[in-house]
């Protein structure tokens, strides 16, 4: 409804990605998915300045969605940087999203209309939500799917020096600072 605001600070996007494996392998596994985490990322710590909780909150819904509507194979998730950006990802195996419903999926009250019970599980405000915590921290939301062989979702937030954000790549052995 517009009334959300940003709370920044720094926060160390590997732990929190690391953070999300944690909670979701044991219910990946009790369905029989393996759940990996793939970073590009060279380093053991990658610190930004963004809302941490709203992207715990993203990260929670795509991994959670994924789980959901995959019944075997896997799920890898992680990120990557691409000029000026943190480009993360959700990819899975699951049932897919007829491309003619990629873009109603982040509607508000819109689900994909997967003629499968398990697509009307929930309220259908999940991956609204998603985008719009995406979009307020200055990002993009996108998904790549085909029904019958699994989805991407990818988002984006932005690096920018010059506007009070800051990229920094460390080891955990050197945390003197």
């Amino acid at each position: 409804s517009g009334l959300m605001e940003l709370r920044l600070s720094k926060s160390n996007i590997i732990e929190q990605i690391e953070y999300v494996y944690r909670f979701f392998k044991p219910e990946a596994e009790s369905k029989g998915l393996k759940l990996s985490i793939n970073n590009s990322i060279k380093g053991t710590d990658l610190f930004i300045i963004t809302d941490r909780e709203k992207l715990y909150a993203i990260l929670t819904n795509l991994v959670k969605n994924a789980i959901k509507y995959t019944e075997n194979g896997e799920i890898e998730f992680g990120c990557n940087c691409k000029e000026g950006l943190i480009e993360f990802f959700v990819k899975d195996t699951g049932i897919g999203i007829p491309e003619s419903r990629h873009h109603a999926i982040f509607e508000r009250f819109v689900q994909a209309d997967i003629e499968d019970k398990m697509a009307y599980q929930g309220a259908g405000l999940g991956l609204s939500i998603t985008k719009a915590y995406v979009e307020m921290m200055g990002g993009k939301i996108w998904i790549e799917s085909k029904e019958g062989f699994g989805s991407v979702f990818n988002f984006t937030l932005p690096i920018d020096a010059t506007n009070e954000s800051e990229l920094v790549l460390s080891k955990r052995s050197n945390d003197a600072d």
